[in-house]
């Protein structure tokens, strides 16, 4: 029941938050209307009336670019890390992960970059001008709404948002698992160092099926989990993409370099404990 409960304050906090941001941007970022006279909104009109569509599109490439260069970087880096060992088999993070910095990043940054850009190769003021004349409408009757100052918008969400998780992202950069020819390398989120599992010191090798939720549903991402004499257990579900059937390059290796079979199961909460030594009464 509490975890029910917990479950349904998070899921209604989700709108209250969005609300409450929206009506923060509305109130207090916006243009202020004293910024421009009438006469100066109505130049500001004619010169970039017949440009408008420009920028935006220029925005947009600038945002392309930017998710796929930045999501090369980070998948790049990742291999870099991964690679670095020798092993016959390199298991890497779900790719996902690399796609929330760049995807972020462009929301709130494509527009300030192109602004910058039209600074540094055309003319600062221009630009300026431009990022402040795109945040106000003329209606048919002649008069201007001050909307929100977009800019400013864009660098408290890129400070508030696309800052934390790109520092987030950054710290999954190590992330991989190596299966060597004896052993398994695994390195864990945040630069924490990495743990070695001994091949020779496997003692079972479990297939399993996926993962139940808390309502009990059986979500299928089948991956192999390795028992080892020394009570610690090491998984292949926490690497890659969700798959229905294990890696068979995987786990022909791993029967090759332990000759243990490979038993099955549900889930790794379904695998037994592992029979406790047997004590040596002849010492």
């Amino acid at each position: 029941m509490k975890i029910e409960f917990l479950d349904l304050l998070v899921k209604a906090s989700v709108p209250a938050i969005v609300v409450i941001g929206l009506y923060f941007f509305r109130t207090r970022i916006r243009i202020s209307p004293d910024r421009f006279s009438r006469r100066q909104i109505e130049d500001l009109d004619g010169r970039f009336y017949s440009i408008k569509w420009i920028p935006p599109l220029c925005m947009f490439a600038v945002g392309v670019l930017f998710v796929v260069g930045v999501h090369a970087a980070l998948a790049g880096l990742n291999y870099y890390f991964a690679t670095r060992q020798h092993s016959n088999i390199q298991l890497f993070p779900q790719p996902v992960i690399w796609w929330f910095f760049p995807g972020f990043g462009a929301l709130c940054l494509s527009w300030e970059i192109t602004l910058q850009l039209w600074a540094v190769f055309g003319d600062r003021k221009t630009a300026d001008l431009y990022g402040d004349w795109s945040n106000m409408t003329t209606t048919m009757s002649g008069w201007t709404i001050y909307g929100l100052d977009s800019r400013r918008a864009l660098r408290l969400l890129t400070l508030v948002i696309a800052f934390p998780i790109g520092i987030f992202t950054l710290l999954a950069l190590p992330m991989h698992a190596t299966v060597g020819p004896d052993s398994i390398v695994d390195c864990s989120y945040g630069f924490k160092g990495c743990s070695t599992y001994g091949l020779v010191d496997a003692r079972r090798i479990t297939a399993i099926r996926g993962f139940r939720t808390r309502d009990g549903k059986l979500n299928v991402r089948a991956a192999l989990v390795i028992d080892f004499a020394d009570g610690r257990r090491w998984s292949s579900a926490y690497w890659g993409d969700w798959k229905k059937e294990v890696d068979p390059a995987l786990a022909a290796l791993l029967v090759t370099k332990t000759r243990l079979p490979i038993g099955t199961a549900t889930t790794e909460e379904d695998i037994p404990p592992m029979p406790s030594a047997i004590p040596d009464l002849t010492r």
